[in-house]
Parts: structure tokens; C-alpha cells; sequence
């Protein structure tokens, strides 16, 4: 019986050794690429788009200089993006987009810009 408690024991030890980023790879942030990126730079498009519909803020994409989601209660993108706001200023910001399509406005947008206060934003999926 003790050395079939220790067998198990090994071998979950073994599991969760080998599968990258822990037991089951849930929650770590994965770094995006390619199609990933792409689809992500999407995401991030149609929820400008919303926003500036409504009560903004009014940005445009210059360039995303890095991307990561991240499974949570939803999802969650992570971005570095430089920014272009009305007047045509570019600005580097960290945009979060925490999407949990099932609740009304379910997509709340984080945008955490220099000199300027958090600025959080939800809107429909």
C-alpha cells in the first residue's frame, strides 16, 4: 500500500513537471503571434470602434508592440500599443480588454496611458 501511494505520488509530480506552465497551462499569459496577433489587433479595432462611438476615448492603431492573453473569468488581452488620439498625437499605452461575453457590456477596456488617469470602459460583445 505505501509504495503505491508513493507511485502516485511520482507520477503526478511527473504530470505537473511536464506540462508547460503547471498543471493543465490555466491562467499564465501566453505571448501572440502571428494569426494570434492578427486576431488579436482585430479585438483590440472593433473595441475602439465601439467606444468611439459612445463616449470614447477616440483612438486609432499605429502600431501594437506586443500582445498576451490570458484565460481568467472570460478572457483577457493584454496589449502594448502606440496610439493615436485626435489630435494626431501618438502615445504608447498597456490596453487590457477583459472580455466576458455573457454579461451585458460584458467587454471592459482598460487603457493605462502616460500622464494621464486609468481609464476604464465597457461596452456589448
Amino acid at each position: 500500500m505505501f509504495l503505491a501511494k508513493i507511485l502516485i505520488l511520482c507520477t503526478a509530480c511527473l504530470l505537473i513537471s511536464a506540462t508547460p506552465q503547471g498543471f493543465g497551462g490555466f491562467g499564465a499569459p501566453q505571448t501572440l503571434q502571428g494569426e494570434e496577433l492578427a486576431s488579436a489587433q482585430r479585438t483590440l479595432q472593433a473595441s475602439l470602434t465601439k467606444l468611439a462611438t459612445g463616449e470614447g476615448p477616440h483612438y486609432r492603431i499605429s502600431k501594437i508592440l506586443s500582445a498576451s492573453t490570458q484565460v481568467v473569468a472570460g478572457s483577457k488581452d493584454i496589449y502594448s500599443v502606440e496610439l493615436i488620439d485626435n489630435e494626431g498625437v501618438t502615445k504608447v499605452c498597456n490596453v487590457d480588454i477583459w472580455s466576458r461575453s455573457w454579461l451585458p457590456n460584458g467587454i471592459q477596456v482598460t487603457f493605462r496611458c502616460p500622464n494621464e488617469p486609468e481609464l476604464v470602459r465597457q461596452h456589448s460583445a
